[in-house]
């Protein structure tokens, strides 16, 4: 019976082949460290460019009070956000994500609750990176994460070399803050950007946050502003944790990026 309770709670989750066939996307695998991450790549993506890479957010890493055994949720945004981006693209999967019914070892709850943001996980998705870096030989590098996504391309940000941007949307960037805000269990396997990111980093920060928000508050920012002034901030007054960076994506990235990047 909970073997058959599990697959029902992860049932309508779309895993990565499934996405692909649905958008029209190729869907490739690169191996980080014992995790092997889908890669979701917009068709007419090539060497030699500017390379967008969008990170997803956390999911559904918890059902009520029950540790969730597939952490993928139902919702796409930074994949829409990728679809909506006018320059070829591709979705970096985090690890355990993504994947067919429930997820299997090395995978674990802890990788998407207390440790969703830990040092195991951005190995892994630096290790994969490199990788991608390596096959498409980028002038430049823009990380563009959406909620806790976000948190990782901050993150992994600070390993690179290449010329690079991180793009935040809506995102937690003080986690502890958050989770106080929120009454949840602290993040205690996992990094956090206001602690872990020092001040004047070398590459550039743009975040957007909206002023309707209940999910990440601005205010609960405060700290992570505070510690980066040098950074970019966009509060935009009608949006909220969904509505409505999709459809005014284009604009907001042509904005902060230029329209030919």
């Amino acid at each position: 019976m909970l073997t058959a309770s599990l697959l029902v709670a992860c049932g309508g989750i779309p895993d990565a082949r499934q996405l692909a066939d649905r958008h029209g996307l190729l869907l490739e695998q690169v191996t980080g460290g014992p995790f092997v991450l889908p890669i979701l790549v917009q068709p007419g993506l090539t060497p030699g460019r500017p390379l967008h890479i969008y990170l997803e957010g956390d999911g559904r890493p918890w059902l009520q009070r029950e540790r969730a055994p597939n952490p993928t949720g139902r919702g796409t945004i930074a994949l829409e956000l990728m679809l909506a981006d006018p320059q070829p693209a591709l979705l970096l999967g985090r690890p355990c994500y993504h994947q067919q019914g429930i997820p299997v070892p090395p995978c674990e709850p802890g990788l998407w609750t207390e440790g969703r943001y830990s040092e195991p996980v951005l190995d892994a998705l630096a290790v994969a990176l490199q990788q991608l870096l390596a096959a498409y030989q980028p002038t430049s590098l823009v990380l563009v994460g959406y909620s806790g996504g976000g948190v990782l391309a901050l993150l992994l940000a600070q390993q690179q070399t290449l010329p690079t941007t991180v793009v935040t949307v809506v995102s937690n960037l003080d986690t502890a803050a958050w989770t106080e805000y929120h009454r949840h269990l602290p993040l205690r396997d996992s990094l956090n950007p206001t602690l872990d990111i020092a001040p004047g980093t070398a590459f550039r920060q743009v975040h957007f946050a909206g002023g309707l928000d209940p999910v990440v508050p601005p205010a609960t920012t405060a700290r992570y502003r505070e510690r980066h002034p040098d950074a970019e901030y966009h509060l935009l007054p009608g949006f909220d944790h969904s509505c409505c960076w999709v459809s005014e994506w284009p604009e907001l990235l042509a904005s902060v990026l230029g329209a030919d990047h």
